[in-house]
């Protein structure tokens, strides 16, 4: 699974969120969407999944475009950075809810519940979780999904040590399915841990694009830096252009 991202363009009224935003993202691999609050991550994501059309641009999944893809036929999973849920329905409920959209999925109920550690809050509707156990739910529904690219916005929100270490486990599992994923944060900690590959956004453009190696070879930085290092570098570089190597 290919996906690419090419001249995306987008604007809220006359304020202009994203231009000219091109990046690639692979199957088997992690790469971390980078950038602060304000960056362009979310309005990506949300142009990737189809909630928002960009006014120029198109984004391709193995050449063939997005936008020609129903809106229930689509191949991502995406757990969001503001949960979204049935105020009336269980926990459980909405995990029935979606296996039964997706019975394709061969991922089980249970084995989700399980790894998950949601035993204990089946029948409490979402509204009555912590910000951990809702941000579990969210990552649950987008698994029991039919999908093989896997996009999350600030997934590790609320999470405590015991329950990101089960997500960072979720994840490595999906590269080992070959599922392409893509997670923006601005825990870079956290991102220089799990990604392999990395995309900076910048003011809505991209800085950088590449392996953390790659990216300090391109700009001549050290590679000792932390990727927080490199990041504070190259947007401290950044006038109202895309940085040039």
């Amino acid at each position: 699974m290919h996906v690419k991202v090419e001249n995306i363009n987008f604007s809220y009224t006359e304020l202009p969120v994203l231009q000219n935003v091109s990046f690639q993202i692979q199957s088997g691999t992690i790469t971390g969407l980078i950038g602060s609050n304000g960056s362009g991550k979310t309005t990506m994501l949300k142009i990737m999944i189809k909630k928002l059309t960009p006014s120029s641009g198109n984004i391709l999944v193995n050449q063939s475009p997005v936008s020609t893809l129903s809106n229930t036929n689509h191949p991502f999973a995406f757990v969001p950075d503001t949960p979204v849920y049935y105020e009336e329905l269980t926990v459980l409920e909405h995990l029935q809810f979606v296996k039964a959209l997706y019975p394709q999925n061969p991922l089980s109920i249970q084995g989700l519940i399980k790894q998950l550690e949601l035993q204990k809050h089946l029948h409490k509707i979402p509204c009555a979780l912590s910000k951990g156990n809702l941000q579990k739910l969210m990552i649950a529904l987008a698994l029991l999904r039919q999908y093989e690219i896997f996009l999350a916005d600030e997934p590790f929100t609320g999470l405590d040590p015991r329950q990101l270490h089960i997500f960072k486990q979720i994840l490595q599992k999906l590269t080992h399915q070959h599922k392409a994923i893509l997670i923006s944060t601005h825990l870079l900690d956290l991102a220089e841990a799990i990604c392999g590959r990395f995309v900076f956004l910048h003011n809505g453009q991209v800085l950088a694009e590449g392996s953390k190696e790659e990216i300090t070879a391109q700009y001549h930085v050290s590679d000792a830096v932390s990727l927080e290092e490199l990041y504070l570098h190259l947007t401290d570089r950044c006038t109202s252009d895309t940085v040039k190597p």
